[in-house]
């Protein structure tokens, strides 16, 4: 019983030592161990009531609220050079050097409409040889 004691008494200072001992070798030790340790933190064994739980829902709900933006976002660029290549189609004059560019940023972003097909008409007509 004494030897425990003894040795429990004797670990714990010795581990606080050594703990100081890395953070002044390396001083992003305690930062590092932190961020390690919140890494591994299953969200799913938290109490339901617990800081940590909350912590982890409002970032989960703020990642999923920030992918929605993303996707509007997306999709307002898409509504907005759509609606460019239309007035542009219905102006006078050959408009394909702004059409080709409009075109070209639509492709880029993925998009597939009627919108494309209408411009790639429009440039098949006004191609010049």
């Amino acid at each position: 019983m004494i030897q425990s004691l003894i040795g429990s008494l004797l670990s714990a200072p010795a581990l606080i030592a050594l703990a100081a001992l890395v953070s002044k070798l390396w001083p992003g030790m305690l930062t590092s161990l932190g961020t390690w340790m919140y890494a591994h933190v299953d969200p799913g064994k938290l109490p339901y009531d617990s800081a940590m739980n909350r912590h982890w829902m409002q970032t989960n709900k703020l990642a999923d609220d920030i992918d929605e933006l993303k996707n509007l976002q997306l999709e307002g660029s898409k509504n907005t050079i759509k609606n460019t290549l239309i007035a542009l189609m219905g102006r006078d004059g050959n408009q394909s050097a702004q059409i080709r560019y409009e075109l070209s940023k639509l492709e880029a972003l993925h998009a597939t409409c009627w919108v494309m097909q209408e411009a790639e008409n429009y440039l098949s007509e006004h191609h010049r040889p």
